[in-house]
């Protein structure tokens, strides 16, 4: 038989774990309602019509209309500018996780003298705001001859994805036992066929991750789209949404409509392969 002061002692233990789930539980509810009212409000918005959202720009539907969401394919062009958008994230995230395999292969498992300067070199790219180098990267960019092209947008979004990758995939690879290595290099396998054919396969997991976080962030761009692409043909979805408000007349419900059209494929993509974010967060962290 359990002795008193022992049952008293679990009862209290039991009380204080019961109010730690609760209190964990209440402070998700709040966070998870904080993130996704922003989401909630700009749906909300795009079926109001502006007469309706100028006498409660915070209230729920009362009336719904797809007027904005018409008039958003009429005048972005969506169709183009979806295309455009798809262009550019494809090449930048291909481009960039390429660079970032090779260049996280060479510095873990090459042994490479100055390994480590480049790494820090290119991971210190990580601090580094895009509005402080925007200037440069414009310049660089025109010099190219890339101004208003696909490939001008592409190198930048590579760019800039480049140092995520490298630390990313770099801690993935060290992980990796260098005689998995040794016994490929014995068999006569070559740098690339190792690259490939091993560690490839093997980081899956945080390649799925790292393409996912880099094509939400890049396919939601705005500033490297809006300043590479400028006027031209050839520019993204995001930037057809900017464009949306007049220089005299700002149409929020309008506004509201674009947002959640370029939205929708990010969002799409995310519920789609939110399982390869969660593996290969967690493969990263048990390694």
């Amino acid at each position: 038989m359990t002795p008193p002061a022992a049952s008293d002692k679990m009862t209290v233990s039991s009380m204080r774990i019961v109010l730690t789930r609760w209190l964990v539980t209440a402070v998700l509810v709040v966070l998870a309602v904080v993130t996704l009212y922003p989401l909630v409000f700009t749906v909300i918005n795009s079926l109001k019509t502006r007469a309706a959202y100028s006498a409660d720009p915070l209230g729920f539907l009362t009336d719904i209309t797809f007027e904005n969401y018409i008039e958003t394919f009429e005048r972005m062009q969506v169709w183009r500018l979806l295309l455009n958008s798809i262009i550019t994230t494809a090449g930048g995230l291909v481009l960039s996780t390429v660079a970032a395999l090779f260049i996280a292969y060479a510095v873990t498992k090459l042994k490479m003298r100055g390994g480590n300067y480049i790494f820090l070199f290119v991971i210190a790219m990580l601090v580094i705001p895009s509005q402080v180098i925007i200037y440069p990267l414009y310049e660089t960019i025109l010099d190219l001859g890339f101004g208003g092209t696909y490939q001008g947008l592409i190198l930048a979004y590579a760019a800039f994805g480049l140092p995520l990758g490298t630390y990313l995939l770099s801690a993935y690879f060290r992980a990796i036992p260098d005689e998995l290595i040794e016994a490929a290099r014995l068999d006569g396998a070559g740098d690339i066929r190792i690259l490939f054919s091993i560690l490839l396969p093997i980081s899956t997991p945080a390649i799925a991750a790292l393409s996912i976080l880099n094509f939400v962030w890049m396919w939601n761009d705005l500033l490297l789209p809006l300043v590479i692409m400028g006027g031209s043909d050839k520019k993204t979805l995001m930037v057809g949404v900017a464009l949306l408000s007049g220089q005299y007349d700002v149409s929020i419900p309008l506004i509201s409509a674009g947002l959640i059209v370029a939205l929708a494929p990010v969002i799409l993509v995310y519920m789609l392969f939110q399982r390869q974010i969660l593996s290969g967060a967690i493969a990263g962290a048990v390694r």
